[in-house]
């Protein structure tokens, strides 16, 4: 195996416009940065399928493009030099007139190179092509796209030139506005697109491209570590759903397509208890993660928490008179599961595959390809600001003004701390330090001679540190004994239908209960009996408001092993998921 980065391999970042413009003969050069194609499953298998790489830190098998605007027609080209050109002559003049020759020799220079722009799109005016970033895109997509690499001596001149061919392989989910897309040397894409689509074949006529497109980066998505789990030790359940009835205020339009406010006394709502959630053995639970991890896989998402399931099975059996060493549960297709070999328990909803007729047995051994790892997105870790968290200006915006003294209490006292104690101040500059700011370098110089906190340049510097801060808390990052918690659903109902495979079991879940205008919760962030409120993330608005009610009882503790950062919501006679813009259950 080659020796790469924890970060993943170097590429390329083109703009496509550029590019293209380039493979026309007008232009002299691409524009690129540098980019990362990040370790993932999909990384270790083009590694051990020709994937070439470069002093084990970069590649050129594989590029990324961007499509942020199109490219000119002559005459648009030429208008564009003409204005660069006079405000080039007007430095010129100025430079002239302030007798100052290391300017004039600039702006001479510069004129000079637009002159011979000029001179060069006059050259070329037949090859040039006027698109749109769309059309250049389309014609990109379909045709795939040359990249040329020139190698060059340290004075300039040209070694050799090398030009590959690309094919879009996919576009990143998390840059589908921007049209950013993964591009693959052409040699390598019958392989890497076969593995990515897991074998799958896309129908001539009415594809899910859509789907697909949000499905197949998902074993691409960038990891921080591997784990591995038996697919076939998976039980696969059906996700239930719970429904109620409650009021509500309706936006709707009328017949002159007018907005208005209609209140419903008796409005349906449904809760999907389990979306994007699943529960995995603590045994199976890697060391090195804490409370959950954000599993990915072939055409398969879930937010993993770590439970106790095999203790909860042996429990459930002896309580139900069952045998545990040969009791049996049936997943989704009917196959049995017995409970002792059940290593994570999750539903359809998780499992994309689903939608394109892939059978269970099929999916398995694309899984056990790459010997059972599933890859880890990231997983509980505190907040850089320990027990505190920033509000945003939405959520300030959604509260009632009668309670701000309240509100900004936090952040008055964490103000007045920091300017008051020395070492809670460097605390702050450790948390917040990075590459752009000198924050390192003043707490090297405080600890070398703990004098330097009484320099002039240390209080200048410090003032202007805690004004910035106390600018960022004007425009509504609000200091709050809070955190980001990621949801976990009902999970103990979610133990009662895995062992059982029974749906209907899980309205006997009283681990929560129904309460009049607050929802249950249970997170050990917060001590028992504490109301919270729950803002979600991102927030939109007031009605993304939840009231919560913190619950604890012993079975949480018993059978989950949650870290402070997650908090399980009874989903079961709630508003919960409707009151978060239909929240699943791997979002915080």
């Amino acid at each position: 195996m080659i020796n790469i980065s924890e970060y993943g391999i170097k590429i390329k970042n083109i703009e496509a416009a550029t590019l293209f413009e380039y493979n026309l003969g007008v232009r002299d050069h691409y524009e690129y940065t540098d980019a990362m194609f990040t370790n993932s499953l999909f990384n270790d298998f083009l590694l051990e399928n020709g994937l070439e790489v470069y002093n084990g830190e970069s590649t050129r098998d594989i590029v990324c493009l961007e499509f942020n605007y199109g490219s000119r027609s002559y005459r648009q080209e030429v208008d564009h030099l003409h204005k660069i050109a006079v405000n080039a002559n007007k430095e010129y003049k100025d430079a002239k007139l302030q007798k100052d020759n290391y300017l004039i020799e600039v702006a001479q220079n510069k004129r000079d190179k637009i002159n011979r722009l000029i001179e060069g799109a006059y050259k070329n005016k037949d090859k040039y092509e006027q698109h749109t970033k769309e059309e250049i895109r389309r014609i990109i997509y379909n045709n795939g796209i040359d990249v040329e690499y020139v190698s060059r001596k340290k004075n300039g001149d040209i070694i050799k030139r090398e030009t590959l061919h690309y094919k879009m392989l996919f576009r990143s989910t998390g840059k589908a506005k921007k049209g950013t897309c993964m591009f693959i040397r052409e040699e390598l894409y019958d392989a890497a697109h076969n593995f990515l689509y897991m074998g799958l074949k896309m129908p001539d006529k009415n594809a899910d491209i859509v789907g697909m497109s949000a499905y197949i980066p998902l074993i691409a998505s960038g990891i921080e570590g591997r784990v591995k789990i038996n697919p076939r030790n998976i039980l696969i359940l059906k996700d239930v759903d719970r429904f109620f009835n409650t009021k509500v205020i309706s936006i709707e339009t009328d017949e002159n397509k007018h907005c208005h406010a209609r209140r419903l006394d008796d409005y349906r709502l449904k809760n999907t208890l389990f979306d994007g959630q699943a529960l995995i053995d603590s045994s199976v639970f890697p060391s090195w993660a804490k409370g959950y991890i954000l599993l990915r896989h072939h055409f398969t998402k879930a937010a993993a928490f770590n439970t106790n399931l095999q203790q909860f099975f042996k429990d459930w059996c002896e309580e139900n008179g069952k045998d545990y060493e040969i009791e049996t549960v049936e997943d989704l297709w009917g196959n049995p599961h017995r409970l002792r070999d059940i290593e994570m328990v999750t539903t359809d909803n998780a499992v994309k595959w689903i939608k394109y007729d892939v059978s269970y047995d099929y999916w398995c051994k694309w899984v056990e390809a790459n010997g059972c790892l599933f890859g880890v997105v990231k997983h509980s870790h505190p907040s850089k600001l320990g027990d505190f968290q920033k509000m945003s200006y939405q959520m300030v915006n959604s509260l009632s003004e009668e309670i701000m003294d309240s509100v900004t209490k936090t952040s008055i006292e964490y103000i007045e701390r920091l300017k008051s104690d020395d070492d809670f101040f460097l605390e702050y500059l450790e948390s917040n330090k990075n590459f752009a700011n000198d924050y390192e370098v003043l707490i090297a110089l405080c600890n070398w001679n703990r004098d330097f906190l009484n320099s002039t340049y240390f209080r200048e510097r410090k003032k202007r540190i805690i004004s910035a801060y106390l600018t960022n808390v004007k425009s509504g990052e609000i200091m709050q004994l809070a955190d980001n918690l990621t949801i976990v659903g009902s999970p103990y109902a979610m133990l009662l239908y895995a062992a059982s495979g029974n749906p209907d079991i899980v309205d006997l879940d009283d681990t929560f209960g129904i309460e009049s205008n607050t929802i249950q919760c249970y997170t050990s962030k917060f001590y028992d009996d504490e109301y919270l409120a729950g803002f979600r993330s991102p927030f939109n608005g007031r009605y993304n408001l939840s009231y919560m009610h913190n619950h604890y009882d012993e079975r949480f503790e018993k059978y989950f092993n949650f870290a402070p950062q997650i908090v399980a919501v009874n989903m079961i006679g709630t508003d919960f998921q409707d009151r978060n813009n239909g929240s699943d259950q791997d979002l915080k």
